[in-house]
C-alpha cells in the first residue's frame, strides 16, 4: 500500500513538473515580431542647379605691338620701325560662338625704321575705327581658339601736315583661355592693310599685328 501512494505521488509530482515547464516555454509557432521593412519611397534627389547660360556680351582690352609695318606711296615704300598701341573690343554673341562687334584700336610711334645720321623724325599716330566678327571654337573646357575679321577705317596722324585716311582690313587667328568664369585672356596674331591717301596721293599703312590682352565675358 505504502509503494502505491509512494508510486502515485512521483507520478502527480512528475506531471506538475511537465505542465509548469510547458506554461514556461514559448509556443513553438510563435516568433518575435520582426518589423515590417521601410518600404516607403526614398526621397527624391535634390534636382541639379540648371547650367549657367553661355555669357552673350564680351569686352577686353589689347596691348598691340606693330611689326613689321610699312607705308607705301607713289615715291615707293618705306620700312617702319617698331611701334605700339592698345586697343578696345566689344562684341555680342549672335549665335553660339559667333561674335560681332567693334575694335577700335589707337596706334603710337610709327615712324621709318631707318633715318639718316643727324635727322630726326618725328612719330605718327593713327586711329582705327574697326569692326569686329569672330568665330570662337572650344577645343576643351576654358580653351577655344578663334579667327576674326576687322574691316573699318582709318586716320593718320602725322606730326604736321595733312591727315592720311581710308580703308583697311584686318584678320588674324589666337586662342583664348578662361581664367574664370568671367575673366579671359588672349593671344593672336594677324596682319592689317590699309588704303589710306594723303589728300589724292597713296600712302598706304600695313603691318603685323599681335594682340595680348585679357577680357570679361558678360
Amino acid at each position: 500500500m505504502r509503494k502505491v501512494s509512494t508510486l502515485v505521488g512521483l507520478t502527480l509530482f512528475a506531471l506538475a513538473g511537465s505542465a509548469r515547464a510547458q506554461d514556461t516555454a514559448a509556443p513553438a509557432g510563435d516568433t518575435a515580431a520582426v518589423p515590417a521593412a521601410d518600404t516607403a519611397a526614398p526621397p527624391p534627389a535634390a534636382a541639379a542647379p540648371a547650367a549657367a547660360s553661355e555669357s552673350k556680351m564680351q569686352a577686353g582690352v589689347n596691348l598691340l605691338p606693330v611689326l613689321l609695318g610699312k607705308t607705301k606711296s607713289d615715291a615707293g615704300s618705306t620700312d617702319m620701325a617698331f611701334g605700339y598701341g592698345f586697343g578696345l573690343s566689344f562684341g555680342y554673341a549672335v549665335i553660339p560662338g559667333l561674335y560681332v562687334g567693334v575694335a577700335p584700336q589707337f596706334l603710337f610711334g610709327l615712324k621709318p625704321k631707318d633715318v639718316p645720321a643727324g635727322f630726326t623724325v618725328e612719330s605718327s599716330k593713327a586711329i582705327d575705327l574697326l569692326a569686329r566678327v569672330a568665330y570662337v571654337y572650344t577645343v576643351m573646357p576654358k580653351l577655344g581658339i578663334y579667327a576674326e575679321v576687322l574691316p573699318g577705317y582709318s586716320i593718320l596722324l602725322p606730326p604736321e601736315g595733312s591727315k592720311g585716311k581710308g580703308f583697311v582690313i584686318a584678320g588674324g587667328v589666337g586662342a583664348m583661355y578662361d581664367v574664370t568664369d568671367q575673366v579671359f585672356v588672349n593671344l593672336g596674331v594677324g596682319y592689317q592693310y590699309g588704303l589710306q591717301k594723303v589728300d589724292s596721293a597713296k600712302s598706304n599703312f600695313s603691318f603685323l599685328r599681335i594682340a595680348v590682352g585679357a577680357g570679361m565675358k558678360f
